[in-house]
């Protein structure tokens, strides 16, 4: 008895229909009906009765049936096993298109929580395992993602600023305001530009630049101000270098998520997303 026997017989079994069984497998229905044939040979017993509506499973087909589906999820899991083995040996390949400023503070604390581990950082969702990304509404996260915090986008503006202290401002009382954007982050710039697409104006960036720490230091020096995520900018406003307003006029949050890119997921990936789960709960 081989197991590509097994599988054809399930097939059969499951749709108690030889031709529909056949095109599922993508075979021609004459050698499953071989195959039936011969495991039937082999058995010394019928598997199926014919019926005028079709097959129907004889006590023996349903005894085989039980042994059949057990050793079927048996090779499914070594398969895996061996797969993961294999993905391990090769590390973990992350896509952090939103949240690049706490990549190292997640990386650090995963590996003092489970040993170092072989990381890669990629620039792009392809060939990536896992991705680290943000959406403008609940609405907009992939199907299959996973939603790991949701943080509101403020307005970041210099100590001494006019409305420093006011505690919330419209984007329109800022028109005028020289605005930094962040342009190393094709993520971010999607949240930047919904915002201002929901508040009815236009995003002129005065200043561009791809990094948040020069972003800040420019905002910090009095350059212009900036949409600023609440979470990454805390240590700034506790500094008191930088006031975080409340928008009024527009849609002001984004959601994190993490999505498994790769097709299986591995030990690894499993111990990653639940520490991005903890992690982002301890700093919600």
């Amino acid at each position: 008895m081989e197991i590509y026997q097994l599988r054809q017989f399930a097939a059969v079994a499951k749709t108690e229909n030889m031709t529909r069984a056949a095109q599922s497998l993508s075979m021609a229905q004459p050698a499953v009906s071989k195959t039936i044939r011969n495991l039937e040979s082999e058995l010394g017993a019928e598997l199926f009765e014919r019926t005028g509506k079709g097959l129907r499973r004889t006590e023996q087909g349903d005894i085989l049936l039980r042994y059949a589906r057990a050793i079927l999820n048996a090779e499914l899991d070594a398969r895996r096993e061996i797969e993961e083995s294999l993905h391990r040996a090769g590390g973990l390949c992350i896509c952090a298109l939103s949240c690049v400023e706490r990549l190292s503070d997640i990386l650090a604390g995963f590996a003092a929580e489970y040993g170092n581990a072989d990381f890669r950082i990629g620039s792009t969702p392809e060939g990536s395992d896992l991705l680290l990304d943000s959406a403008v509404s609940r609405d907009e996260v992939p199907a299959g993602a996973e939603v790991l915090f949701d943080e509101e986008i403020c307005i970041a503006v210099p100590d001494g600023h006019r409305f420093a202290d006011c505690g919330a401002v419209s984007l329109t009382e800022l028109a005028d305001d020289p605005f930094i954007a962040l342009s190393g982050s094709e993520s971010f710039q999607q949240v930047s530009e919904h915002i201002f697409r929901s508040a009815g104006i236009a995003m002129h960036a005065a200043i561009e630049c791809d990094s948040l720490a020069l972003q800040s230091r420019l905002l910090s020096c009095g350059m212009g101000i900036a949409l600023a995520a609440a979470g990454e900018w805390r240590q700034l406003c506790e500094e008191g270098s930088v006031h975080l307003l409340h928008i009024r006029d527009a849609e002001c949050r984004r959601y994190i998520y993490v999505q498994q890119l790769s097709r299986f997921e591995t030990h690894s990936m499993r111990a990653f997303r639940a520490f991005l789960r903890r992690y982002f709960s301890e700093i919600g």
